[in-house]
């Protein structure tokens, strides 16, 4: 599927648009991208990469949007984020966020913190699961303080996973339950939670 828009204050995911594939292909060739983090499909052609839009669109137990920054009144494209729900999907409890690419010339500008909280207010406010997983390399220094931030907590981790640069880096898995968002973020709600009487 493709997601429709989640906004955040500095960043919205949107839906991805045929526009947006010649920068899709050129983080997913990136290096440094490629260093930090597993890329979606490999480079290719572009009519390859519409084909893989979409495909994209009819999965049925993904969603895939981009993400785009506003400064100043002008929108631009600066990443991609791309999960995916549990053994259910469609109907499911879970998600496992499986891409969450920003350009590499927009690190470190907290356009990732920005909308890895728009995300997961959409995942357990909007949609209400229960449940989100990640799995991250154990030197993805920024993506990790990220996910301890939101309020992820490590339940596996990996050793000599990921072969780079001459030598094996771990990988770490991450949850956050329904319950951990709601302690650590109650001000980020998307709606206001229903009366008691309304369940009756």
């Amino acid at each position: 599927m493709l997601g429709g828009i989640v906004r955040g204050k500095r960043t919205s995911l949107r839906v991805p648009t045929p526009a947006d594939l010649p920068a899709l292909a050129s983080w997913m060739a990136d290096l440094r991208v490629r260093r930090a983090c597993a890329v979606w499909h490999e480079p290719a052609s572009g009519a390859t990469w519409k084909e893989r839009l979409t495909e994209a669109a009819r999965d049925e137990q993904a969603t895939l949007w981009t993400i785009e920054a506003t400064e100043d009144g002008a929108a631009r494209l600066v990443g991609m984020c791309r999960i995916r729900f549990g053994w259910d999907a469609p109907i499911s409890d879970s998600i496992d966020i499986s891409h969450f690419i920003l350009a590499p010339e927009e690190w470190r500008r907290g356009y990732g913190w920005d909308a890895a909280l728009a995300l997961h207010r959409y995942v357990f406010d909007y949609l209400h699961l229960r449940r989100s997983e990640v799995a991250l390399r154990a030197d993805a220094v920024a993506a990790l303080r990220i996910a301890g931030r939101l309020g992820y907590r490590e339940y596996a981790h990996g050793h000599d996973v990921h072969w780079r640069d001459g030598a094996y880096v771990d990988e770490i898995r991450l949850r956050m339950d329904l319950e951990d968002w709601e302690a650590r973020w109650p001000g980020e709600r998307e709606y206001e939670p229903l009366p008691a009487e309304a369940a009756r």
